[in-house]
């Protein structure tokens, strides 16, 4: 009977797995971004809430620039998350990984201006 239990509790384990995917509604809620940007030597940081895919807030730059942003948001099954934030002049576009437990992230950016950098963010 052992054998049998020992046997079965991979499988168990696979299915709780795949029934964790990830869905849009994970990004619901306000994440605090950090950007470093080390081509050019800033950094930036950003609150952000996102509702059902929407995505609206404001950012802070090392360089005393400020602007509000407004975006769209998605994650596929595998929390790889994409995030477009819209600003005056221009636009960045995040490709970021969630953590298991949906609370934080880390990935790169890249904007309309040509550069990019790092992010990592977490969920308040």
């Amino acid at each position: 009977m052992k054998k049998l239990l020992l046997a079965t509790r991979p499988a168990a384990l696979f299915s709780a797995q795949l029934q964790a995917g990830c869905k849009t509604p994970d990004l619901n809620g306000t994440w605090i971004m950090y950007q470093s940007n080390l081509a050019e030597q800033h950094t930036g940081r950003c609150e952000v809430s996102i509702v059902r895919g929407s995505a609206t807030g404001h950012c802070v730059m090392g360089h005393h620039i400020e602007f509000d942003v407004t975006g769209t948001g998605s994650v596929d099954r595998n929390g790889a998350a994409s995030l477009q934030l819209d600003f005056s002049g221009g636009s960045s576009t995040f490709d970021l990984q969630l953590a298991r437990n949906k609370l934080s992230f880390v990935g790169q950016w890249s904007n309309t201006f040509g550069t990019g950098g790092i992010s990592n963010g977490v969920k308040r």
